[in-house]
């Protein structure tokens, strides 16, 4: 294959792989909302609705909620910065490095719900199934932007 045509190739599936990594950054924030309600829920039988631990929740919920915002914001990071690269832009390999730590905390985080049977409930392993997609995605993304420097 031309080399042409195989840059103009890896560009389109970057492009993609970044469109799709900033969909399922959607994903991410609706997910960790929804795990927000699950634990603001469990707070409450747990230690009740006095107004002190009323306070303690709400803060730690507002704590969680800026972290799963700081994570979204870097997948849209990632998926715009991908895409910018594949239209020719240069930049840095920091979304590179993201995509790689992404990946490495979220298949450590697949081992326990093995280990503890987890995994094998009908909710998990939805939400497992799109998880993986999402990892896949983000390993094309870094795949093909080494790919593309090396051929740059």
């Amino acid at each position: 294959m031309n080399p042409d045509k195989k840059v103009r190739r890896l560009q389109g599936l970057l492009y993609t792989s970044g469109v799709g990594t900033i969909l399922f950054s959607i994903w991410s924030g609706i997910r960790g909302i929804e795990s927000l309600f699950e634990l603001w829920n469990e707070l409450s039988q747990e230690y009740g609705t006095e107004p002190g631990n009323t306070v303690i929740r709400i803060i730690l919920c507002l704590f969680i909620f800026l972290i799963l915002m700081c994570v979204t914001f870097l997948y849209v990071y990632i998926g715009k910065t991908a895409m910018a690269v594949s239209c020719g832009e240069k930049k840095g390999n920091l979304y590179i490095a993201l995509s790689v730590l992404f990946n490495i905390i979220s298949w450590s985080l697949y081992i326990p719900q093995f280990v503890n049977g987890e995994a094998f409930e009908a909710k998990t392993m939805i939400y497992l199934i799109i998880d993986l997609t999402s990892n896949i995605i983000l390993i094309e993304v870094i795949v093909f932007s080494l790919l593309l420097k090396k051929m740059r």
